[in-house]
């Protein structure tokens, strides 16, 4: 289980990550809100930093699905989250599960630890998110590797009091 400490040093990176990418750094893109949900590669690679991954992949040889309790944890309780994963009949397979935290498209920072064991296709957890979170968008995200492929899946969240 992650503990505030953990997620409040995430934010602080993500603030100071922040701050340098406004500092004398311009640059024009556009990018719609997209999803890296569909694949035929074995492998499927975290998504470039334009776009959000979805909650789940229903395509390709890995299936995956994150659910969380809603998008608007509270500072400081518990918010429960799972990952569920199989392979394209739907056997569950286990691997690792990467979770991290991205902002404004880019990861600012990961849970410690950062990698547990996915077995028979599930991982479940809980993380308490500090009060400095409040009101960043955030994209939690679990990056699932298993034999058959990689999966990145993202839920946005915004931590309230």
């Amino acid at each position: 289980m992650s503990t505030p400490a953990t997620l409040s040093r995430f934010l602080i990176a993500a603030l100071l990550y922040a701050a340098i990418a406004g500092c004398g750094a311009s640059s024009s893109s556009s990018s719609g809100a997209g999803s890296s949900s569909s694949s035929s590669a074995a492998t499927q690679a975290a998504p470039p930093a334009s776009t959000t991954p979805s909650p789940s992949v229903t395509s390709g040889p890995v299936h995956g699905a994150l659910r969380a309790a809603g998008h608007t944890p509270v500072a400081g309780h518990p918010w429960p989250y799972s990952v569920h994963v199989t392979d394209a009949n739907g056997k569950p397979l286990s691997g690792t599960v990467d979770i991290e935290f991205a902002f404004n498209g880019s990861v600012v920072g990961h849970d410690t630890p950062p990698t547990h064991a996915l077995k028979e296709g599930a991982w479940q957890d809980k993380l308490t998110f500090p009060s400095t979170a409040l009101g960043y968008p955030l994209v939690f995200q679990a990056v699932v590797h298993t034999s058959a492929g990689s999966v990145t899946l993202g839920w946005p969240v915004t931590v309230h009091p």
